[in-house]
């Protein structure tokens, strides 16, 4: 920077610093400090004066990352050069460590927050190296962007400019916002795809093995087997089929030699079918069941007679199975105890009810009342029909980015794989001439071998949904045009995966407010709809919604619609 932009930047500096000096503090409210500040009716919070005072902050996801991974100091050096480029004074670093973004309680980034609120610097700026730096919390962090943002305080993300004092720049922040929220739910379904296929092979995924089980691995094949407390499962399961004792008689018995059990875990021991040889899991489809590679404790006659005595119902209502009165069932959760809701019918008066079973929740609800709200819930996820063709493109440019990152991506893989194989060669040449012994190659070459399935289970996924992202895109915004009329419509199983699609991980009743929160939104859904309300807001405020988005740029982490 030459002689003259330096003395022209910090005459920029003093200037804005004396103008910020003059203007009145405006007091904080209580609870959310500078992100939620008081204001008059009908009157808008004018933001403070502040000067090019900034401070950076830089954080990548894990130890591992922080450890061998350069990206802290990329992203450093990177903010220090723009901060010097426009004549920032920075006062303050923050992060350079490894912190997940999934959620905004982060120890530096709190820690951040609360010196730029505090600081007598009068600081205007946080700089960070790109929005998803920042945070990936997705509406929280927008909420957060706009609270620093109403006390004069403006996100700099510098691989990412953006112009926040504009409703345009606004809406692309949290796209951005949006996107990075997206991309760490892609990645959690990558990484739950190759659970499930790991699952559906036989293996355990749970993490540890349930008690009574030892697991290990053996030439990188998962071995679980059975141990001593196994075999007092054992004992505890024929003293329940065979004899027919009590929970209680049978944890004295167990305690008797050596191993103490609640009466709780014994319960859940008895109901785990994983003990007869079978696995199940949540991120299986309902009611499937896969034949286990372990060793089991018992066979599934005894596993059966156990839990035939095990069943029953002291409530004194008749449990509904189908789900064609009751398609909500086990997809909504107690907003109070997160618990999935069950069903029942009223017989005398033919009227259904979702209830909670948790003991003395007493959360009870007439069924039709429930469904009356859910459709209110669809409502809020549908496009304007006349903002079809808008969004469509929009959504478009948003497929065309994650096509061209998946084209990327999967020739990395291949030539990662071609690697892999040429290893894997070297490896087998080098054992057929003696040079290496045969538990160095298993060992060796079955972790190569995994890393290869690994891999090509990714290219297989690559080449998934986004390859006819046309079809797909007009497939997901005709639906969602009419989503609250389609549930409404259709039959239970039609209704139980329109739910499973929009909500995956079902919704929470609020029993204060009797209305529903979201957990998760599809990002496909949460998108498109944001992007239609936008746009409305922009044609009520007569202007141009195409030549605003046609700049936009979009990022890797759309979720794609699962199949009907």
């Amino acid at each position: 920077m030459s002689r003259t932009m330096k003395n022209k930047a910090k005459a920029t500096t003093k200037k804005e610093n004396k103008s910020s000096k003059s203007a009145a503090a405006a007091k904080p409210s209580q609870g959310l400090g500078i992100f939620a500040r008081a204001q008059q009716p009908g009157k808008k919070r004018k933001a403070d004066a502040r000067g090019k005072v900034a401070v950076i902050y830089t954080r990548v996801s894990t130890k591992e990352q922080a450890d061998t991974n350069q990206s802290l100091e990329t992203q450093l050096s990177t903010c220090q050069e723009y901060a010097e480029r426009n004549g920032y004074e920075v006062v303050g670093y923050f992060g350079g460590t490894y912190e997940s973004a999934k959620s905004d309680e982060r120890k530096e980034f709190k820690k951040m927050l609360d010196f730029v609120k505090k600081s007598s610097h009068k600081i205007g700026y946080i700089i960070v190296y790109s929005h998803d730096r920042f945070s990936r919390s997705g509406t929280s962090a927008a909420f957060i962007a706009d609270g620093l943002r109403q006390s004069g305080i403006s996100l700099l993300a510098v691989t990412q400019p953006v112009d926040t004092t504009t409703p345009m720049g606004m809406l692309m922040q949290q796209l951005y916002f949006s996107m990075g929220h997206m991309e760490n739910h892609q990645r959690r379904e990558r990484c739950t795809a190759g659970m499930v296929a790991k699952a559906r092979k036989g293996y355990w995924v749970g993490g540890k093995a349930p008690m009574g089980y030892d697991q290990y691995k053996v030439n990188g094949e998962q071995v679980i087997k059975p141990n001593k407390t196994g075999k007092l499962i054992r004992l505890a399961f024929q003293l329940k089929a065979e004899q027919g004792l009590s929970n209680t008689a049978i944890i004295k018995r167990l305690k008797e030699q050596g191993l103490t059990l609640y009466d709780q875990t014994l319960s859940k021991i008895f109901r785990n079918p994983f003990y007869c040889g079978l696995i199940t899991h949540g991120l299986l489809e309902e009611d499937e069941v896969i034949e286990g590679r372990h060793e089991p404790l018992v066979s599934r006659d005894v596993f059966l007679r156990v839990n035939g005595l095990q069943a029953q119902n002291p409530q004194g209502y008749t449990q509904v199975k189908e789900d064609e009165q009751l398609p909500l069932r086990h997809h909504i959760k107690c907003g109070s105890c997160q618990k999935p809701l069950t069903g029942y019918e009223m017989k005398k008066k033919g009227i259904h009810y979702y209830k909670c079973n948790t003991k003395g929740c007493c959360l009870n609800r007439n069924a039709s009342k429930m469904h009356e709200r859910y459709q209110d819930l669809l409502k809020e996820y549908q496009i304007d029909p006349a903002l079809l063709p808008q969004v469509q493109e929009m959504m478009g440019q948003v497929f065309k980015k994650l096509s061209q990152e998946n084209e990327q991506e999967e020739k990395r893989l291949k030539l990662q794989l071609a690697e892999l194989k040429k290893r894997y060669e070297t490896l087998e040449r080098r054992y057929a001439y003696g040079e290496i012994e045969r538990e160095i190659f298993q060992k060796f070459g079955g972790e190569l071998k995994a890393e290869e399935r690994e891999i090509e289970a990714s290219i297989e996924k690559l080449s998934g949904p986004l390859s006819n992202h046309q079809t797909l895109l007009g497939k997901g915004l005709k639906m969602m045009l009419t989503l609250s009329l389609s549930w409404r419509n259709s039959d239970a199983s039609k209704r139980r995966r329109l739910q499973a699609l929009v909500f995956p991980e079902g919704v929470q009743y609020d029993r204060e407010n009797e209305g529903y929160r979201t957990i998760r939104v599809n990002s496909f859904f949460s998108l498109a709809s944001e992007i239609s309300q936008k746009m409305g807001q922009k044609e009520r405020g007569k202007s141009s919604c195409e030549t605003d988005f046609s700049p936009l740029v979009v990022r890797r982490g759309i979720e794609p619609l699962l199949p009907e």
